[in-house]
């Protein structure tokens, strides 16, 4: 039997972010290991990542003529530990702007993360 590497592709969102009218914001970001010889998908994991920006209130961009929305920025891989006998945790951590139909500007920005531990990804193979 013989092991080969993992190698960690870039997370990717799965599909658009939302932003619900009390104003968090929600996503899904794929993370996936690859087999570090020939790219083959060895182990995924699916993050559903909630939250809203720090100090905003949505309760001023509410009614008519107001309509919020979101634009995701840069997703972000995030890795920690796996150093000798510990454990490897795998992530993602994504940047947004919340926007309002009242403004040309974002009317808040904030980022999402969450890791999983790299044995609870599961397996494709």
């Amino acid at each position: 039997m013989k092991f080969v590497s993992l190698d960690f592709a870039e997370p990717e969102l799965d599909g658009d972010p939302e932003v619900s009218e009390d104003g968090e914001v929600t996503c899904q970001v794929r993370l996936v290991r690859t087999c570090g010889e020939c790219g083959q998908d060895l182990k995924e994991a699916t993050l559903d990542l909630a939250g809203a920006p720090e100090g905003f209130s949505a309760g001023e961009h509410r009614g008519e003529g107001h309509a919020l929305g979101v634009e995701a920025g840069d997703v972000e891989q995030v890795e920690e530990g796996g150093g000798r006998y510990k454990k490897s945790y795998y992530g993602a951590s994504v940047s947004y702007d919340v926007t309002c139909s009242c403004s040309t500007e974002p009317v808040a920005s904030g980022a999402l993360s969450d890791k999983v531990a790299a044995s609870a990804m599961e397996e494709l193979v």
